[in-house]
């Protein structure tokens, strides 16, 4: 089981190395043959790769947004809430934790799906 999870995670690392550019895709997939010792074609491995870096491609702006607001909506909001009850401003603090509350429900509207890119059929002869 550990196993299949290094490949796992090695073929993840594979993924975000071709689609920044470091590594080629055939050197990604060469690569995640090797790892996977026997575990993996070099046809399955490049289309994990393809459809890994296609995902990638498809959510690469939504999850800069989403790591972005999670980053810095806690630490801003949280600490105006936290002010606004020291100052006595009891409505600030209810406005200030209404909108983190809306901005969680938005996180979770803004989560990438698993599969947003349909693949291309293969036509296998």
């Amino acid at each position: 089981m550990d196993t299949v999870r290094e490949v796992a995670e090695e073929g993840k690392r594979l993924i975000d190395l071709a689609w920044l550019g470091e590594l080629t895709r055939d050197d990604a997939v060469h690569r995640f043959v090797q790892v996977g010792d026997g575990m993996i074609c070099s046809v399955t491995a490049g289309e994990i790769i393809d459809d890994g870096v296609r995902w990638l491609d498809a959510n690469a702006t939504r999850l800069r947004i989403l790591g972005w607001c999670a980053l810095l909506e806690l630490p801003l909001l949280g600490g105006f809430a936290v002010l606004s009850l020291a100052l006595g401003d009891y409505v600030a603090a209810l406005l200030a934790l209404a909108l983190l509350g809306g901005m969680q429900f938005a996180h979770r509207k803004l989560i990438p799906h698993p599969a947003p890119i349909r693949r291309a059929r293969r036509v296998r002869s």
